[in-house]
């Protein structure tokens, strides 16, 4: 079979090239993800990481949180490419303001930022400080099958 190409085929034919390649633009563009931010005591290569006393978080344009120690919340972002600034007063009642860029992998819903971590090494590379976050799972064990289930509450007296 001989496939024709006229004008008409080839206008359906970018248009269907255009509409793909708009969807998958879109993709990239929209997708969102959950970035939680962590002011913890954490544990890096051995090392303590002490949680700061308080700390002001701003990702990319959004309005920044504060933290004190044991704090965390969640931002959502969408795209992958983000900028993070984490402002704090250090013991000599120096203002310190750090500024690191990051990428997020695109398939993956959700990360968690250590801002400890961050500012007692800022030039570390991003996997230092930010991870993918795994919900936790918890343990469920299953009955005894020999254990008898009421399901009802006259069931009990009529088995007598």
């Amino acid at each position: 079979m001989k496939i024709p190409f006229t004008r008409t085929f080839l206008m359906r034919v970018i248009a269907i090239v255009v509409v793909l390649l708009f969807a998958v633009m879109l993709f990239f563009i929209g997708k969102q993800h959950t970035v939680l931010l962590d002011n913890k005591t954490i544990t890096v290569n051995g090392e303590e990481i002490v949680a700061l006393k308080m700390v002001e978080v701003q990702v990319d344009k959004l309005d920044p949180l504060e933290f004190y120690p044991r704090d965390r919340d969640k931002v959502d972002v969408v795209r992958q490419k983000h900028t993070i600034t984490v402002s704090y007063t250090d013991a000599g009642w120096n203002e310190i303001s750090i500024t690191r860029k990051f990428k997020l992998p695109l398939m993956e819903e959700m990360f968690i930022i250590s801002i400890p971590a961050l500012v007692a090494n800022p030039d570390a590379p991003q996997g230092v400080w930010l991870e993918k976050y795994e919900l936790p799972t918890y343990a469920v064990q299953a009955s005894p099958e020999d254990e008898v289930i009421v399901t009802d509450d006259l069931g009990g007296l009529i088995s007598l």
